[in-house]
């Protein structure tokens, strides 16, 4: 045999002890040996990604916080009171956010991620949940007795506001001033106007799973929620309701909760509010006459429609 002969098989030889002694055993994760003493295969680094680090809050329930007082006349008559904490920090973010001046998208202000467990908290304290599915009516009408005992105030009354002044993105709009509040700003100022309540009251609502909208008239704006044939019977008054979509849903008024003697001879007072659907005894001429504009509080505006025109080219002078 030849020495070119013998390369080759020299060669495949080595290979397999190759193959036999190293690559095997770690593939196979084997300890290589060299003789008697085992070589230990390191196993090469393992990514491990990095323990989430928590987001902190941007609220914390243990920084500065109004602290508001609230005392109300229930359905029942009795007198009760609860007392609501607003982060400073949600209350000034939301004052320096610019309000939108289209009132079709103001719903988007009652169902504000920040102020949900605020209004979650307040909604369940006013209207604790009850096994008796007849008492909904008594815990809805609670809660919007609370609304309508918030003192009434313009949007252009410096005493609407707790800085004693205009906010910075008030909106001067056709002669008058428009702002709507968010619910917790309407809480910490402890007043405001329709659609403030309006406002409010959407968000409350909606915290306990009731299905609202707004009612938009000429110079007022109310609540509609959603009931299925409710028609009280001790009401001296035909329920108004309104449909949408195939669905009833009936006025409720946010402010103007009436206070009045209860008799000639002394001058305590007795609260009248306005229960759900009587639009009869509201002092505001557009609600009688008026059919509202309905808005659904997740309404999404469509993309307004643009038009490329031509444009009209300056006439050229001369040769040029």
């Amino acid at each position: 045999m030849e020495w070119k002969d013998v390369v080759p098989v020299l060669a495949g030889a080595i290979i397999i002890l190759v193959v036999a002694f190293v690559v095997k055993p770690a593939l196979l994760g084997e300890p290589i040996t060299s003789g008697s003493e085992p070589v230990v295969v390191r196993n090469p680094p393992v990514y491990a990604s990095p323990e989430p680090v928590a987001t902190p809050t941007p609220y914390p329930d243990d920084g500065p916080a109004y602290t508001r007082s609230f005392r109300w006349t229930a359905i029942d008559g009795g007198v009760h009171t609860t007392v609501v904490r607003i982060p400073e920090a949600l209350f000034q973010e939301q004052r320096e956010t610019p309000r939108l001046s289209d009132y079709h998208i103001w719903g988007r202000y009652a169902l504000a991620d920040a102020d949900r467990p605020i209004l979650e908290d307040l909604a369940w304290r006013i209207a604790p949940p009850s096994g008796n599915p007849e008492e909904d009516y008594l815990r809805l009408m609670n809660l919007v007795f609370f609304v309508q005992q918030i003192p009434y105030d313009t949007d252009d009354s410096a005493a609407s506001y707790i800085e004693g002044t205009l906010p910075p993105h008030a909106m001067y709009i056709e002669g008058g001033v428009e702002y709507p509040k968010y619910p917790a700003e309407m809480l910490v100022d402890g007043r405001g106007d329709c659609e403030d309540a309006a406002i409010l009251m959407g968000g409350l609502l909606d915290a306990l799973g009731y299905d609202t909208v707004l009612l938009r008239y000429s110079d007022h704006m109310a609540l509609g929620i959603r009931m299925n044939e409710f028609n009280p019977y001790y009401a001296a008054y035909s329920p108004r309701y309104f449909e949408y979509e195939g669905k009833h849903y009936y006025y409720v008024e946010g402010t103007d909760f009436e206070w009045e003697n209860v008799s000639e001879y002394t001058t305590a007072i007795i609260g009248r509010p306005y229960p759900i659907g009587n639009t009869r005894d509201i002092p505001i001429p557009s609600v009688r006459s008026e059919t509202p504009e309905i808005i659904p509080l997740r309404y999404l505006p469509l993309p307004e429609e643009y038009r490329i025109r031509q444009a009209r080219l300056p006439a050229v002078s001369g040769g040029a």
